[in-house]
Order: structure tokens, then sequence, then C-alpha cells
């Protein structure tokens, strides 16, 4: 009984590194999955947190495509500390978000009318 009562409240969590230059990520999510070709996918209550830095953000749903280099956060997605070619993002949130792994360099949509939200610092 103790057991079954754990393992429902148990949330997935996984370290992972993407790009050639191994950033570290800890993805913590209700469900997680990784294919034999190297994708990636964590789905509901999706934290990330970067070993290497402050990043983290939160979604409904993350994706990792080991061939497009492009991480992917769904869903009432909220970003803090993302950083990309000298320009830092302290505070954001949408519905979308991509980041490029191979680039560092990111693109955020949004989606029904709503519109992006971040707060920059240069």
């Amino acid at each position: 009984m103790k057991l079954s009562l754990l393992s429902a409240v148990l949330f997935l969590f996984t370290e992972i590194s993407f790009a050639q230059e191994k950033l570290n990520y800890t993805v913590t999510s209700d469900s997680q999955i990784q294919s034999i070709k190297g994708n990636f996918e964590a789905i509901g209550n999706v934290i990330i947190k970067s070993t290497n830095n402050n990043f983290e953000a939160s979604s409904n749903k993350l994706t990792y495509d080991k061939d497009a280099k492009t991480l992917k956060l769904v869903g009432n997605v909220f970003v803090k500390n993302l950083e990309s070619e000298g320009l830092s993002i302290q505070k954001s949130y949408g519905d979308e978000l991509t980041i490029f792994t191979d680039s560092g360099l990111f693109k955020f949509n949004s989606e029904n009318k709503n519109r992006v939200k971040t707060k920059l610092k240069f």
C-alpha cells in the first residue's frame, strides 16, 4: 500500500546533456521517454534547470530532437535567466519556446492572441 502511494506522487527526475558544449540540465516531470535515436520527451509539470548557470524553465511538455538540435517547451512556458549571444532574458512567458542547442539561439511564440512577455537585460 505504501509503495503504490509513493509511486503515485513520485516525479521523474533526470539529468541530461544537450549540445556539444555539454550543458547539463535537470528535468523533472510526470513522465519521461527517451528514444533509441537519442530524442527525449518529458510530459506534465515539466521543470528544467541548468546545472551550469541559473537557467530555469517550466512548461506542460518538453521535447528534445537530437537531429534537429532543438529543445522545445510547449504550453504555459515560463523562463528565467536565459542567456544567448549577449542577450539576457531575466523572465519571459508564452506558449512555445524553441532553443536551438547547437547555437544557443531561441524563438518564443504565443498562440490564441496571447502575447510573449519578456524582461530583458542588456
